[in-house]
Parts: C-alpha cells; structure tokens; sequence
C-alpha cells in the first residue's frame, strides 16, 4: 500500500473510531425536493523571515473559496472557484479556476441527467484565460443537510443544558431542520421581527415532542437555539451528502497561449461527499481528460482531491486536504499537495488558522510552508 492510501486507510478509521452515539435521526433521512448551499471563505497571510542581514521570505497573498450549488427536481447547477494572488519579494503572483456547470434531470423519478460544464483558468505566465467546455451525461445527485445537522447541534445544547429528557424523535428532528431551513421564508415575511415567529415554531415543535422536561423552554434555551441558528459560538459547517458520475466529451476552447487547442478529450468525472456522524464531513472529486484519437488513454490529464473536516469543539476545526495531480504527456508529471490546518472561531464568521502544507513534484523542488492566517467566511 502506498503512503497516500495509507494515510487514506488511517483517515477513514479515526473517523469511524470517533463517532459517537448516534441520534434518532441519520443525514441520510434529511430527503428534500430542493436543496441548496453556499460557502465563501476569504483567507490572508503574511510570511516575513530574515537571517542575519538577509530577508529570507517576504510573502503576502489572499484567496478565496467558493462552493455553491442548487438542486432540484428537474434541475440543478454548481459554482466553484478557487481564486489567490500575492506578492512575493516584489513580484506579483495571481490563479483563479473557475467551473460552472448546469444539469437537466431526463426523469424526475430517478437521478440520470443530461449537463454541460465551462471552466475557465488564469494564473501568472499565461498568455490569455484558458477555457474548454464538456457536454454530457451522467447519474447522481446531492442533498444540504445542514439544517439538520443544526437541528442535532441544537438538540446536543439543550440536552448538555438538561432541558431535554431524551434525544428527540426523527419526525420533530427533521420538522425542525425544514423549519431552520425556511429562514428566508420567514424572513420575508415577517421582516424585522421574523426571529420571533422563527424561533417560536421551533419551540412548538419541541413542545410536541414531549421530551421538554418543562413545559415551555426556558431562557437558556431559547439562548442555546440562537448560538446555533447564527453562529455566535456555535459554528456548524455545511453538511451535504451524494454522489454523482459522468461522461462527457471536452473540447478545449482557448489554450495559455496561441497553440492550437488540439482534439477533443472523453471526460470522466465523479464525486462524492458524506458526513461521517454529526461532527465529520468528507469530499472527494475525482477527474480525467483523455483525447480522443490515437493517444487514447496513452496521454490524459487527471485529478484526485479529497477533503476531510472534523469539528474538534464547537470553535475548533480541524481541515485536512489531499490533491493528487497527473498529466501524462510528453513528459509525465505527477504532484502531490497535503495540507493541514487547525481553524479557531473567533467571533460569529471570523477566525484564525494555523496550518502547514507540502507539495511534492517530479520536476521540481519540494516545498514545504508553514501558516498562521485570518479567515473570513461571508456565507
């Protein structure tokens, strides 16, 4: 077994190894017509050494981070782009990816679809946007349950506060999580005064549970409720769960520079997000691009990342990433970039990360860095 399924293998049984004792209600119960999430992050750093007389590493860089995505019935598309720029020793630096894609469910009973999808690239030493198109099929489809993974944060509160004689039923667990997830709803038509109204049906739902050891929840409940609902304290990352497999081909529209862009690629694509109990998450996405004519899988472009979050506390989150990448062409390379880092919630959305990474390349220098950064989430 090699070092990386290794490090895979250890992963996956640490995971399994910390879930604890399950509530009445699994992620995979949360089954909705439409569903939704969006993410953004914005992080910065500033990297400054000196040895001696001479500055060894002056660096300053900003990113960000967006996941988004809408699924329905019929319908449904993803937005996600991976953006930075920096300077470093007075030389700017700069790379966004973004990819776009749409997808037309053929039945509306089951899960095959019909998509296309644009991805655009920039970074620093290309000529012009590099950007291709895939049209295609595939099967799958993904669900936000983060609502009721609030909805059990919530229920953890109120039992750590004694207020609950048991863990709730997965009928009033799953009410509540459809109540938390109309927020706009709500929002629109109550307008200033919308929390009222909110958080008094969550309450009726609790109170027709019958696991309320008084008849009305109490302050420190209802205290309890707001920590989780807007995140002072309580933070609850996104929780979504599917799976999805497609087939397409790709045809590059612009290349870096002014070479032409070649033959059309059979593309190859699936994904995969799962939240292991109520404080793990893990995504994994999975691509290749092969051309379509004697160098048929001889040549190909691939990659593979995966993502694993762990909610230490209800401040404290541990995220570690893994993207392995192959071209095999004229001259093969292959890359292999892991980071770790420890993020600690300040207040509601800011925090503050502490992290390390490592990239390790056939043509190239391993490189090894170290991190302490701010983090901004405007979701």
């Amino acid at each position: 077994m090699s070092r990386f399924g290794l490090l895979f293998a250890v992963i996956c049984f640490i995971c399994l190894s910390l879930t604890g004792k399950a509530q009445n209600v699994s992620v995979t119960d949360y089954q909705v017509p439409i569903s939704s999430a969006r993410a953004l992050w914005l992080t910065g750093f500033w990297n400054w050494a000196q040895t001696g007389d001479s500055v060894t590493s002056n660096r300053a860089a900003v990113a960000a981070k967006l996941r988004w995505f809408y699924s329905s019935l019929p319908f449904a598309w993803f937005i996600d782009f991976d953006g930075s720029g920096g300077k470093e020793f007075g030389e700017w630096t700069h790379s966004a990816l973004l990819r776009a894609s749409i997808r037309k469910y053929i039945l509306a009973d089951y899960d095959w679809f019909g998509y296309g999808q644009l991805n655009l690239h920039h970074q620093k030493g290309y000529e012009r946007i590099a950007s291709d198109v895939t049209a295609g099929t595939g099967y799958g489809r993904f669900i936000d349950a983060t609502a009721l993974a609030k909805a059990v944060r919530i229920e953890e509160q109120l039992l750590k506060e004694e207020l609950l004689t048991d863990h709730l039923p997965k009928e009033t667990m799953i009410r509540i999580a459809n109540i938390i997830e109309r927020e706009a709803e709500y929002r629109d038509k109550y307008k200033e005064v919308y929390e009222v109204y909110w958080l008094k049906d969550i309450e009726q739902e609790l109170e027709k549970s019958g696991k309320l050891k008084e008849q009305k929840l109490s302050a420190i409940g209802v205290f309890r409720i707001r920590q989780v609902l807007f995140g002072l304290n309580q933070i609850v990352n996104p929780r979504y769960f599917g799976w999805d497999l497609s087939l397409g081909v790709n045809v590059v529209i612009t290349t870096p520079d002014t070479t032409a862009p070649g033959a059309p690629r059979f593309a190859l694509s699936g994904r995969f997000s799962y939240p292991i109990g109520w404080r793990m998450q893990i995504n994994t996405l999975g691509e290749l691009y092969t051309p379509m004519d004697s160098s048929f899988f001889k040549n190909f472009a691939a990659r593979l990342s995966f993502d694993y979050i762990y909610e230490l506390s209800n401040r404290i989150n541990f995220i570690l990433g893994y993207t392995l990448d192959a071209d095999a062409a004229a001259a093969s390379v292959v890359s292999h970039f892991i980071d770790a880092s420890f993020l600690y919630y300040v207040e509601s959305n800011l925090s503050i990360g502490i992290g390390a990474s490592t990239k390790l390349t056939t043509d190239q220098p391993n490189r090894y860095t170290f991190n302490i950064n701010l983090l901004y989430n405007l979701n």
